[in-house]
């Protein structure tokens, strides 16, 4: 039987000036601010292949001259008539969009019948769309707004907002408070910063696998697709593609395919996913109906499955898998909503719900007909508790303590599966948490590892482990202050070879390239 981690089961950082900032062999590192660069610390070795970000203030307030180039500002027009615009669109695209399109059009150039008709009928297809019960506009703050919903504490002050290291190579993208997002890269002069009048408001990164210079955004008005070039020239050349649907924004969560040919995108105003085909600028909606809007996805690592969070307490999995057609599975929560949720080896699913005190469970996906954990009646399968993360206060002597547990605002697994990074609205640290999945889809075992503290008066607002795989373990961290911490995790310093501290990174750069059931049930 697996016991059910706690978070009384961690020790309790030092609670003094000194941050940790790495862990060894076991042993957890601290070091003060002014030690932070020193070669001589023992965590230094391991960050040489890592690009150095930092984000202040003053960074965000400059306003350079470069200006980034849209696709559709490199060609000419082609100035058609409505009529033959309209009719291009209902040849490739169908009625629905061929409607949409004549009721946007000028009345003068399409006639007032046709117009008015136009519109009537785009209002009907709105309203089947969207629901009666569905929201078109999300409240600034609190239950329900952008902020509630996407991986990062504070998004709305938040200096960075959200960050993405690129599968294959040292290669990190942050987007910032200013909505730019900014491109490091160790090795590379200059730091590509990317702009454009339909970057608003991004919540979401992520990399083209196989392609490695091809980063999709999640914005306020659809998903930007760029093309970045690096270099001296940079800011000139990148150029982005804006892919939108009719009532499909904001998009929160935006993820590729692990072969990189598909790209799917979610809007909590939205009940439908959209899977993009990014080469036709095109995409097809996944039409489910029940559940509310879509918060985020989430691809499986292998690529079969694909996890669809809603709004209310409604979340599903799709099997993507080929030959079969696409099909999803429907689970509820008994409380809330899936808050965060994150894929492991082996199809296993872990994720969280926004139900205080918050808990994360495990959920099996691989179909295996030995598996005696499923249920025989009717097949169906259950999610397991795995971590109970109810508020622990940690003290230090009398003046001194910290509050961790709560709410969980995002959490990440690192591409083995070892460590699982826990992120919360309300402590201002970060508990790692070890982990071991059987080959049929189970974690089979919990350990408690450490809880990463920053400087005095920083708290965590985003994470994400780097993912090309090495002999350690790297867990970047955006503080409040806008430092930009990558955390080493090396389990046996001993087995790690010397001369790949910086040689593994920098060959990289150049790629482009017992359990206790719940009543959490699939129906």
């Amino acid at each position: 039987m697996l016991k059910i981690l706690s978070l009384h089961d961690f020790e309790c950082p030092v609670l003094d000036d000194a941050a940790v900032v790495g862990l060894i062999d076991g042993i957890v590192h601290y070091c003060t601010y002014d030690k932070l660069h020193d070669e001589m610390q023992p965590f230094s070795k391991y960050l040489r292949g890592y690009p150095e970000v930092s984000i202040t203030q003053e960074i965000l307030a400059t306003r350079d001259s470069a200006r980034a180039v849209s696709a559709g500002e490199l060609f000419l027009p082609i100035h058609d008539s409505v009529f033959k615009k309209l009719a291009n669109v209902w040849r490739e695209k169908g009625l629905s969009e061929a409607i949409r399109f004549a009721a946007a059009a000028n009345p003068e150039q399409i006639t007032n019948v046709v117009h008015w008709v136009a519109t009537r009928l785009n209002w009907m297809l709105d309203l089947m769309e969207r629901g009666i019960y569905q929201r078109d506009v999300l409240p600034t703050s609190g239950t329900g707004s952008v902020a509630d919903i996407v991986a990062t504490r504070d998004w709305n002050m938040s200096l960075i907002r959200c960050l993405s290291w690129h599968p294959h190579c040292a290669r990190l993208a942050v987007a910032t408070r200013d909505d730019r997002i900014r491109i490091y890269s160790q090795g590379i002069l200059g730091v590509p910063v990317l702009r454009h009048s339909a970057q608003k408001s991004v919540c979401c990164l992520s990399w083209r696998p196989y392609a490695g210079r091809e980063l999709a955004a999640a914005c306020y008005s659809g998903v930007l697709i760029w093309t970045i070039e690096l270099g001296a020239a940079s800011n000139l050349l990148s150029h982005a593609i804006l892919l939108k649907q009719r009532n499909h924004v904001p998009v929160t969560s935006v993820i590729w395919h692990s072969q990189g040919g598909l790209l799917a995108s979610c809007s909590p105003t939205d009940l439908n996913i959209i899977i993009w085909d990014v080469s036709k600028e095109d995409g097809v909606p996944l039409k489910r109906v029940g559940g509310g809007g879509i918060c985020f996805i989430h691809w499986s690592p292998c690529g079969s499955r694909l996890l669809s969070a809603s709004c209310r307490n409604v979340f599903r999995v799709w099997n993507t898998g080929v030959p079969t057609p696409w099909h999803a599975e429907r689970w509820t929560v008994p409380h809330g909503r899936v808050a965060t949720a994150c894929f492991g080896p082996n199809l296993t699913l872990l994720f969280a719900t926004t139900e205080d005190p918050a808990t994360i469970f495990s959920l099996p996906l691989q179909n295996n007909i030995f598996d005696v954990k499923k249920t025989t009646n009717n097949g169906v399968k259950i999610a397991m508790r795995l971590i109970d993360l109810t508020k622990v206060n940690f003290s230090w002597d009398d003046n001194d303590y910290i509050t961790v547990g709560g709410r969980i605002v995002s959490m990440e697994w690192d591409p083995t599966g070892k460590y699982l990074a826990i992120l919360f609205q309300d402590s201002p640290v970060i508990a790692l948490v070890k982990t071991s999945v059987s080959n049929l889809s189970r974690v089979v075992e919990v350990q408690p590892s450490c809880l990463i503290k920053g400087f005095p008066g920083e708290v965590p607002n985003c994470i994400n482990f780097y993912q090309k795989h090495s002999s350690w373990l790297c867990l970047t961290i955006a503080w409040n202050s806008g430092r930009v911490q990558h955390f080493p995790i090396v389990e046996n310093e001993s087995k790690v070879d010397a001369t790949t501290y910086s040689t593994l990174l920098s060959q990289s750069i150049g790629t482009n390239g017992s359990y206790n059931i719940c009543s959490y049930r699939q129906y």
